[in-house]
């Protein structure tokens, strides 16, 4: 139940917000962030300015505008995956691809970020 405090059972709506988003992000498409970070205030971005529900991208972050500024996500780095697939660095992060077919993406055991 919501209450005129903007808190859910005693935790904020920041934090709920805060904490969909991410479950959302690592859960969409098999793509996976991590490294969240908040900044308070105007929702912005070399000069261009953002409303809430708007995405934008901050360099190689991910961000999502809110009421209270954004929620940014860093791109993670995978740690392990199978002897058949090797890691390839791309412009804002990584991916893991067969060795045999490069174009071929390959599953991760694990991510760090």
């Amino acid at each position: 139940m919501l209450h005129s405090m903007g808190n859910i059972h005693g935790c904020s709506l920041s934090l709920v917000f805060a904490f969909c988003l991410a479950l959302i992000v690592l859960l969409s498409n098999g793509y996976s962030e991590a490294s969240m970070y908040n900044m308070k205030g105007i929702c912005s971005y070399k000069d261009k300015h953002y409303k809430p529900g708007e995405t934008f991208r901050r360099g190689c972050d991910k961000c999502f505008c809110h009421d209270f500024g954004s929620y940014c996500f860093a791109p993670m780095k995978p740690t392990s995956w199978p002897k058949k697939c090797r890691r390839l660095r791309t412009e804002c992060g990584y991916t893991v691809v067969y060795k045999e077919n490069p174009l071929v993406e390959c599953r991760a055991y694990s991510w760090i970020g």
